[in-house]
C-alpha cells in the first residue's frame, strides 16, 4: 500500500503569502468607547479574495494578552474580564469570497455598559471552513504527501471604555556594546489600564549636533505591564568619543493627544 505523509500550513495574517487567498483591511482595530453615549458599537472589515476559486469563510473570535516582547499571548476559556471574545457579534458570521471580489463583516460590541473599565480585547479571526489539499512527489519511491492548506488571517480587536487611561515611562535605558555594535537595551511600563502603542528614536549627540539617527520599530506595551525594546543603533561614520544618546519615545494618550518621553544616556564609542 502507499504510504502518505500528512502536512498542515496555517497561513497567519499573510504569513504564508503564496497560500493565503484573502486581504484584510484594517489589519488590527482600536475603538474608543470612552464617550460613547450608545450602548454598542459597531466597526466593519473589507475582506478581498485572491483565490482563483470561491472560498467560504466563517468569523469567530478568542481572547488575547500582549506579553513583554509585545507578543500576543492566546488563551481559551479565559474568565478575564477584559475578554470580550464571547460578546462579539459577526454580520455575516459565514460567507463566501471570489476572486477580486470583496466582502464587508460587520462587527457589533453590544452591552458596552458591562465592559470593565480600561481595556478590553480579542482577536477576530476570518477563516477558510473548507481547507485545500495539495499532492506533493516527495521524490521517495511509494512515499506520497498530502498537503492541507488552511488560510486564518487574525485581526486584533481593541475597545477602550469607562475610566481608562494610558500612562507609559521609561523605567530604564541603556546602551549595550556588543560584538556587531551597540544595541539600547530600554524598559517601557504601562501603569494605565489601556495599552499604548510607541514609537520613538535613538538620536547620537554631540554638543548640539545630531551625529546619527535610529527610529524606533512600533511596540504595543500592555495595560499594567512593561516592555523590554531591544534594537541596534546606528554608529557608522562616527569617531571614538564621548556622546549624548537621547532616547524618545511618543504615544499617544486616551484622549488621542501625542506624549513624549525622554532619556538621555552617556555614551562612549
Amino acid at each position: 500500500m502507499k504510504k502518505r505523509l500528512l502536512g498542515t500550513i496555517l497561513a497567519l495574517i499573510m504569513a504564508v503569502p503564496a497560500f493565503a487567498s484573502i486581504a484584510v483591511s484594517p489589519t488590527k482595530i482600536d475603538l474608543n468607547a470612552t464617550k460613547v453615549k450608545a450602548n454598542y458599537m459597531t466597526t466593519a472589515i473589507d475582506i478581498k479574495g485572491s483565490s482563483m476559486t470561491p472560498v467560504r469563510y466563517k468569523a469567530y473570535a478568542e481572547y488575547f494578552k500582549v506579553n513583554e516582547k509585545g507578543e500576543l499571548v492566546f488563551i481559551e476559556r479565559s474568565n478575564d474580564p477584559q475578554n470580550i471574545a464571547k460578546r462579539l457579534k459577526f454580520i455575516p458570521s459565514e460567507f463566501t469570497v471570489a476572486q477580486g471580489k470583496s466582502q464587508k463583516l460587520r462587527v457589533n460590541i453590544p452591552n458596552l455598559n458591562t465592559l470593565a473599565d480600561g481595556e478590553s480585547r480579542a482577536i477576530l479571526y476570518i477563516e477558510d471552513i473548507n481547507p485545500k489539499e495539495m499532492n506533493l512527489d516527495t521524490g521517495r519511491a511509494g512515499i506520497g504527501a498530502q498537503l492541507i492548506v488552511k488560510t486564518r488571517v487574525g485581526i486584533p480587536i481593541y475597545v477602550d471604555y469607562g475610566k481608562a487611561v494610558r500612562n507609559a515611562e521609561i523605567e530604564y535605558a541603556k546602551i549595550n556594546k556588543q560584538k556587531d555594535g551597540y544595541y539600547l537595551e530600554m524598559k517601557v511600563a504601562d501603569s494605565g489600564n489601556s495599552k499604548v502603542r510607541c514609537n520613538g528614536a535613538v538620536q547620537i549627540i554631540e554638543g548640539k549636533k545630531l551625529k546619527s539617527e535610529t527610529k524606533l520599530q512600533e511596540f504595543v506595551t500592555a495595560p499594567e505591564s512593561f516592555n523590554i525594546v531591544t534594537t541596534k543603533i546606528n554608529t557608522e561614520n562616527i569617531e571614538a568619543g564621548n556622546y549624548i544618546a537621547r532616547v524618545i519615545v511618543t504615544y499617544r494618550d486616551i484622549n488621542e493627544k501625542m506624549k513624549t518621553l525622554k532619556k538621555e544616556i552617556e555614551l562612549s564609542l
